[in-house]
């Protein structure tokens, strides 16, 4: 037994001198890095050369170089002087390995790089043309400096690939700021398509991630992706999903979210403990790898990275490193190592000022590189040049739902993969009868409105307080906006404002109604019958109209002529036929009085009158016949016999006389009268009578009209004024001015100033009422009242009721139009339908 301990050990020591006595290729290093995570991963690489021997690397001097430095003058002396140091060693650097991510200390290392004709490997951020010292290499160079982009720059492309697929029109993008670099993607990210977005560093303090959130929503962004770690993604969801969030949460049908992590764990995701709302997300995550030729490496860097390193970052950094160390191998041991680095220091390049970079080398680095590629642990890289050179990873798309407050998703489907790569059209490989139509965002436009039939209607049972809840509204505009919706694909949300929007006359002049509104960004569209005027253009952008040209009318009760058979007996007044009727009644006894005691009377003389043809004794009933038929051409008849009598009978006939002509006359002229009642048939008749009040409702688009009318008229005379009364005129240019009468109509101010006498009413119903006449009216408008509006809401009046009608022709007329905020889209978009 302890004979075959002895001999395992002095095997184990054997083999030990053996391994030890292998001369491996030395290779000596530059390491440039700007942040203590670079460096530790680097670390990892060379320590994978120590534990895997059979590789035949021997790693010589490394040469280190932070280059964390915001001064280019200080980091290219600081380098330069470093770098002759380095270079006048034994230990000359046989490669650059660069793991700078972008901006002033990748520009300044690889401005010494390319001059000293240093063979690179680069690490930086950035696609064709974007890294400025490297974009103008000729084919030499292109060999062996090489930049390969790392998993954080690649990954951010799925935003084209997912927003193309969906069709996005705006987005934005929260990603950390230190694990990210945006400053090249910003013109290129969405370049070439119909998408307005924004790339924005994430804010992770609570408070200030909120109002983040806020403005991206109130600049109408609907589509939100987050590049963070998983616990970051969990808060921007907690600070999305607050109930205390001013028009949040922001998740729902109007919402999309998308997330995306580099972390390999498939245990590690998003989760929403501190939602307060449901959570629908879509989520990106590393895609297991299936390739064998890595899992040497793989095995290797899970042991070594802790649990926050093992990312795609980590492990690409990694492999770069190694892939660059194994192909300096293999060019020293092939016969395409020929390298003289002994004239090259940064300080003989600077002594001239017309000095030039050395002459390129003749090193296929690329090649070697990318034959030492093919046993990553990432994958192999995609080499083609510089800015297309990226690790081939992949990326699985899963749709998560949570409830509030859930740690886990209580639903994650594995909707598709995305593929790392420029192409966004065909990046994206969907699972079998899987799609992202579910988690769309849906367009959804908010409209403001005002009550006007017919244009826009309220409907029965439906208060201001349920608009939220479902649609209230009906009319011609609601027909057309839903024609619209069908072609343009969208959703929307209606409510109600008190009016269309006009300027206030006091300073700053602010907007209210529809026209603040869309102003101030809380809708998007603002429908009705809205006139389009030169001040509402100037902050809100008008379709092309769909109701041309709609002027003001006046509305006025129809005149109802009265009927009656008794119409004849208005000619005079009531006290006066009473009169009439009393001396009628007072005559006829009076001459019944006289004839029934007279002496001389037929019947108190009958043998006297008993020869006579013509005999009628006058009782009452006589009396009354009498003083009847005397008032009408058929006469009286018999008259009394006796002297008093005849002498009633005259002054009887004395009185009808009278009484007939005046009526008569009277009746003459109230016919005349009645006629010579000219009715108003416009504007014109309205301003020269008194009579019936008129006036438009107060604040309202007629009202301005005729504000600005009799403004314009006092403005005019005030220019004429003072045209006249200016002492600098010659006489003859003074007395081509000099009139008797006033140059200017005052038509508009005494109709202003009648119109502000007459008490304008406040809104529409009561104008109304005051035309009907109503009960609380008629003592204001004794002779009727006028109510100026515009043509649109005259013709609804007289359309829904047949007591009024419409006077005159219209006057300043104005098309109706479709109001959106001031630049937007949408403009053209309902233009063109």
């Amino acid at each position: 037994m302890e004979r075959e301990v002895i001999v395992g050990i002095l095997l184990a020591l054997v083999s030990f001198f053996i391994v030890e006595g292998q001369d491996g290729t030395k290779v000596n290093i530059l390491f440039i890095h700007q942040d203590p995570e670079g460096e530790r991963l680097f670390n990892i690489s060379l320590k994978f050369f120590d534990v895997n021997r059979n590789y035949g690397v021997t790693i010589g001097k490394v040469h280190r170089f932070n280059a964390n430095l915001t001064d280019s003058l200080k980091l290219t002396s600081e380098f330069c002087t470093m770098f002759d140091k380095v270079m006048g060693s034994d230990n000359k650097p046989d490669i650059a390995i660069d793991f700078t991510r972008i901006g002033i200390p990748s520009e300044g290392v690889k401005v010494v790089l390319r001059a000293m004709g240093i063979p690179t490997i680069s690490a930086t951020f950035g696609q064709e043309g974007d890294i400025r010292e490297w974009r103008d290499l000729n084919a030499a160079e292109m060999k062996y400096l090489i930049q390969v982009s790392p998993p954080a720059d690649i990954l951010i492309q799925s935003v084209r690939s997912i927003a193309d697929a969906q069709k996005m029109t705006s987005a934005v993008l929260m990603f950390n700021g230190q694990k990210y670099e945006m400053y090249h993607k910003y013109k290129s990210l969405l370049q070439n398509m119909p998408t307005r977005h924004l790339l924005t560093r994430t804010e992770f303090a609570k408070d200030k991630l909120i109002k983040q959130i806020i403005r991206l929503v109130h600049v109408d962004i609907v589509n939100f992706f987050i590049a963070a770690e998983v616990d970051q993604i969990s808060d921007v969801l907690a600070a999305a999903s607050s109930g205390t969030v001013p028009g949040g949460p922001y998740f729902g049908d109007k919402f999309a979210w998308y997330s995306m992590s580099l972390q390999i764990s498939d245990t590690k995701l998003p989760n929403c403990a501190k939602c307060d709302r449901d959570v629908s997300i879509v989520h990106l995550l590393p895609a297991k790898f299936t390739d064998t030729k890595g899992s040497a490496r793989r095995t290797f860097m899970l042991q070594e990275l802790s649990e926050t390193d093992q990312t795609l970052t980590g492990m690409f950094y990694i492999d770069l490193a190694l892939d660059a160390i194994i192909a300096i191998r293999d060019l020293k041991k092939s016969s395409g190592w020929k390298v003289d680095f002994q004239s090259h220091t940064c300080l003989n390049y600077r002594k001239e000022d017309n000095s030039k970079p050395y002459d390129p080398l003749n090193l296929d680095l690329m090649g070697a590189f990318r034959k030492a590629g093919e046993e990553n642990g990432i994958g192999p890289f995609k080499l083609e040049r510089n800015g297309k050179n990226y690790p081939n990873f992949k990326m699985e798309l899963h749709r998560m739902l949570f409830n509030k407050q859930q740690m886990q998703p209580y639903s994650k489907d594995k909707i598709g993969t995305w593929k790392a790569g420029f192409d966004e059209a065909s990046l994206i490989t969907f699972e079998p009868n899987k799609n992202l139509i579910s988690h769309l965002s849906h367009t959804i436009f908010r409209v403001v409105t005002v009550v006007h039939p017919p244009f826009i209607m309220r409907k029965p049972n439906c208060t201001k307080e349920m608009e939220h809840l479902r649609n209230c509204f009906e009319g011609y505009c609601i027909d057309l906006l839903n024609k619209i919706q069908l072609e343009l694909n969208f959703n929307y949300t209606i409510r109600s404002s008190e009016d269309y929007g006009y300027m206030n006359d006091t300073e700053p002049h602010e907007w209210n109604g529809m026209v603040k509104e869309l102003k101030d960004r809380k809708a998007d569209i603002a429908l009705g019958a809205m006139s389009v005027m030169a001040e509402r253009e100037s902050v809100v952008d008008f379709t092309v109209p769909y109701y041309d040209l709609v002027g003001i009318s006046i509305l006025m009760e129809k005149p109802v002529l009265p009927t009656s058979l008794f119409k004849f007996l208005t000619v005079l007044e009531n006290d006066v036929w009473m009169c009439i009727l009393g001396a009628y009644f007072f005559t006829s006894f009076l001459m019944w009085v006289f004839d029934r005691w007279s002496p001389y009377s037929y019947q108190n003389n009958r043998e006297k009158y008993e020869d006579d043809e013509e005999k009628r004794e006058f009782n009452l009933k006589e009396c009354l016949w009498f003083c009847m038929t005397s008032l009408t051409p058929q006469g009286g008849g018999e008259s009394p016999k006796n002297l008093s009598g005849r002498f009633v009978a005259a002054t009887w006939w004395l009185f009808g006389f009278i009484i007939i002509a005046s009526y008569t006359a009277n009746l003459a002229a109230f016919l005349t009268v009645s006629r010579l009642d000219a009715p108003i048939e416009s504007l014109e008749d309205l301003s020269k009578q008194y009579k019936v009040q008129y006036a438009p409702m107060e604040n309202s688009s007629a009202w301005i009209y005729f504000d600005r009318m009799r403004r314009i008229e006092t403005r005019f005379y005030d220019i004429w004024r003072n045209m006249i009364l200016n002492d600098t005129m010659k006489d003859f240019e003074r007395s081509q001015l000099s009139v008797w009468d006033y140059p200017v109509s005052d038509k508009y101010t005494k109709m202003w100033e009648a119109m502000n006498a007459n008490i304008p009413p406040n809104n529409s119903y009561y104008a109304v009422q005051r035309v009907r006449r109503t009960k609380n009216a008629t003592d204001k408008d004794p002779d009727g009242f006028a109510f100026l509006d515009e043509a649109t809401n005259v013709r609804w009046q007289t359309t829904i009721s047949c007591d009024f009608d419409q006077k005159g022709e219209e006057f300043s007329r104005k098309p109706y139009a479709i109001a959106v905020q001031k630049g937007s889209p949408l403009k053209e978009s309902f233009s063109h339908m």
